[in-house]
């Protein structure tokens, strides 16, 4: 087969490009393995096929951050057709070696413990007692016998379960009270899961729960609950991240195949004298891009599953990965591949197709670039090499820097995002006034945090302090809001004061509800109406401005309220405290973790620093830009090594002409950095134009507003500049080492 023939003839290029496809069908399929196993694991958080119906807190998030009052289980009990209630209590924990580890609360004599089937060892019968997941304990090297640390307290391992969810497989479970206590959930529970004396009364039992209690839901084991939101987001999450690698590898592709066509336009002019109609050389030309996208996409799913088995031996993210390569994203990735390879090699199929065959014969190898009006003056005007050498190729610039600047352009656009977001939670913790923040110490999420009020009233005594504040921070689902934040505070502390009202008045009294404008617009509220959530009716007496979407788009009501709701009772999520002499915050804070060591106390802007929600956000995008630089340092060293092979004949000519090898290599690095840095300038543009894109989102838009600093610039020169280098280096030093006499001979 010809383009089976002409691909071999170009191994280099050829293993270049497939292995740009190849790494970008890869990152699909790890990206969405993280992204699915995420949403496996918090979907199976509570499903069982020893359970009937689910009891949760209604309109809760996700169903780990709910609270249900433990007697409400002793109730339930009591209904006809009721044969068995479980509890459990759920909650992640911070590990040194797993920021997000999954722990479950069972009680031994229930039923729901008999879920955890026990592969060494026995259940947990007592107190103090730890079951371990057989992922997590292989990781860890844990075994039955051993102690375990979880919140400064020792457990000992009676025993290894296996359930085939990873999440929780990664994780542990103890006894019902002493995660209770863990989690500061005094006689609550995260849900219950309920046995029925017969199917039939399924729905009767359903019907008296929610009539009985408004403020829970009940749904049968996979039923679709409020959570589900959620879990698509983060499905959609890792499809979206891998897309960006996938296309910077197309069009390293499409770059390629143009370049493919260039340097054998004789070639295929003699072809066409031959009698080779149009349409077979399209054929050619899209077959050659075709086979290296199948190559490359089953490369990249062989790669990825590689990568999988290897990121699970890591105890850090073998929780947040699916069991194995989801078959549907594994098609959608290969598919896409595909497509790419027909998009890739569609407009240098077509270019070779108009090629005249006269003129294509009478073209050198390789020189068949003809300058547009603006190149052609910027190559008079430039008088650098290296910048010259880029103008007399344009379809290559251009493609090479649109590439490239896509994976700039992804980055810049997800470290702005990181950074607004950083900004926006700082400012909404410390609500302009507070110098020191404080959150649950080891809190693996904010939605986690919790801090006893006696430590509350403990702080408030310190001589340096001038007052605190708590806050209470929530997320609950309403109808036509499936994010929604809800604020809880003490109207008398100095949190109240920034939350400007400018209809109606501030919160007096339980029940009451100030709601944010963005909020009152989206769900046509206004002062005087109701509004339900989470079970309970508030009336709402005021509309507040802040100019934060997270806050503008919530609502505020008392603190008291807000513990009942998320329950918390007598504790607050984070704490603000303004000080006698703010210069004195980082000894206080320093103090204070001291002498409380359940709470982390940071000066306000160093708290995101050291929370492990943006330390994990901060690796992952470390993770991403390596991705970047890898699938980019591809693409710049196959168009590189194409540069030097076409330009081999003019290399030679000028070493004849006494150009030293140190010049020949200052040019030919000269041009790929030359090339990176005006493809940093495009990714800057690039990734501020995908966020005020993302921007425009209805739902989701509003919540994510960036911000960018010098170092956010700084940091993708950087990345793009070391895409030169590693790029430019390869083919800079097989131009140096040709021989003058042999390069003059080159066709």
């Amino acid at each position: 087969m010809l383009s089976l023939k002409n691909l071999w003839r170009r191994k280099t290029r050829t293993l270049l490009t497939t292995l740009g496809i190849a790494v970008g069908v890869a990152a699909v399929v790890v990206l969405s393995a993280f992204g699915n196993g995420m949403a496996d694991g918090f979907g199976a958080i509570g499903t069982s096929s020893d359970a009937d119906l689910l009891v949760s807190q209604k309109d809760a998030l996700m169903i780990i951050i709910g609270a249900i009052d433990e007697g409400v289980g002793d109730e339930i009990r009591q209904i006809r057709g009721v044969a068995g209630v479980a509890g459990t209590a759920v909650g992640i924990v911070q590990m040194p070696d797993s920021p997000y580890f999954l722990v479950a609360g069972e009680d031994p004599r229930g039923f729901a413990i008999s879920r955890y089937k026990i592969i060494a060892g026995r259940q947990v019968a007592s107190k103090r007692e730890l079951m371990l997941g057989r992922q997590s304990a292989e990781n860890l090297k844990k075994g039955v016998g051993d102690k375990f640390r979880i919140n400064d307290i020792s457990y000992r391992v009676v025993g290894i379960y296996e359930t085939g969810q990873s999440f929780e497989d990664n994780g542990a479970v103890i006894h019902l009270e002493d995660a209770q206590r863990a989690f500061d959930k005094r006689r609550q529970v995260s849900y219950f899961k309920i046995q029925l004396d017969a199917p039939s009364s399924r729905e009767a039992v359903r019907a008296e729960i929610k009539a009985r209690w408004e403020n829970l839901g009940v749904t049968r084991s996979g039923e679709a609950n409020a959570q589900d939101e959620m879990l698509k987001i983060y499905r959609a999450m890792g499809w979206v991240l891998g897309i960006f690698a996938i296309l910077v590898g197309g069009l390293g592709m499409m770059n390629a195949m143009l370049m493919s066509v260039f340097e054998r336009t004789r070639e295929i002019g003699v072809l066409r004298a031959m009698g080779w109609r149009r349409r077979r050389v399209v054929r050619m030309i899209l077959g050659e891009a075709l086979i290296q996208s199948v190559i490359g996409g089953l490369l990249g799913l062989g790669l990825g599953v590689g990568l999988i088995a290897l990121a699970r031996q890591a105890p850090a993210v073998a929780g947040m990965l699916s069991d194995g390569v989801d078959i549907a994203t594994g098609a959608q990735a290969f598919v896409v591949a595909l497509v790419l390879g027909m998009v890739g090699g569609a407009y240098p199929a077509w270019r070779a197709a108009r090629l005249a065959p006269l003129e294509a014969m009478r073209a050198e190898s390789g020189a068949a670039v003809h300058l547009g009006p603006v190149a052609r003056m910027l190559s008079r005007v430039v008088r650098f090499n290296a910048v010259r050498n880029l103008l007399r190729r344009p379809a290559r610039t251009i493609m090479t820097v649109l590439g490239l600047g896509l994976g700039v352009g992804f980055v810049i656009a997800l470290s702005g995002i990181v950074e607004g977001t950083k900004i926006l939670f700082t400012s909404l913790l410390s609500a302009g006034q507070a110098d020191i923040l404080v959150e649950q110490a080891n809190a693996s999420d904010a939605s986690f945090s919790v801090i006893d009020e006696r430590t509350v009233a403990q702080l408030r005594l310190d001589p340096a302090v001038k007052s605190v504040s708590g806050l209470i921070f929530g997320t609950t689902t309403v109808p036509g809001l499936p994010f929604f934040i809800v604020y809880g505070l003490d109207p008398r502390e100095g949190y109240a004061a920034h939350y400007t009202v400018q209809e109606g008045r501030p919160i007096q009294r339980p029940g009451e509800v100030i709601l944010g404008r963005m909020a009152a617009n989206s769900l046509k509220k206004g002062v005087g109406g109701e509004l339900r959530f989470s079970g309970s009716s508030f009336e709402i007496v005021g509309i507040f401005e802040t100019g934060a979407a997270f806050e503008d788009a919530g609502a505020v009501i008392s603190l008291r309220e807000a513990q009942r709701i998320f329950g918390k009772p007598r504790q607050v999520s984070f704490v603000g405290i303004t000080l006698h002499d703010s210069g004195q915050a980082a000894a206080v804070a320093r103090r204070m973790e001291q002498r409380y060591p359940d709470i982390m106390a940071s000066p306000t802007a160093d708290l995101t620093e050291r929370m492990q929600d943006f330390a994990t956000t901060t690796a992952a995008m470390n993770g991403l830009m390596a991705l970047m630089v890898l699938v980019g340092g591809i693409v710049m060293l196959n168009v590189m090594m194409m540069s030097v092979f076409e330009r081999t004949q003019e290399i030679g000519v000028l070493r004849a002409l006494g150009w030293g090898r140190r010049r020949i290599l200052g040019t030919v690095l000269g041009e790929s950095l030359a090339l990176c840095l005006v493809s940093s300038v495009a990714g800057a543009g690039i990734g501020v134009l995908i966020n005020w894109l993302i921007g425009l989102s209805p739902d989701y838009g509003s919540f994510l507003a960036p911000s960018y600093s010098p170092a956010t610039f700084a940091l993708a020169a950087a990345m793009t500049l070391s895409l030169g280098v590693i790029g430019g280096l390869l083919p800079a030093l097989r131009a140096v080492r040709l021989s003058p006499l042999e390069a003059l001979r080159y066709e």
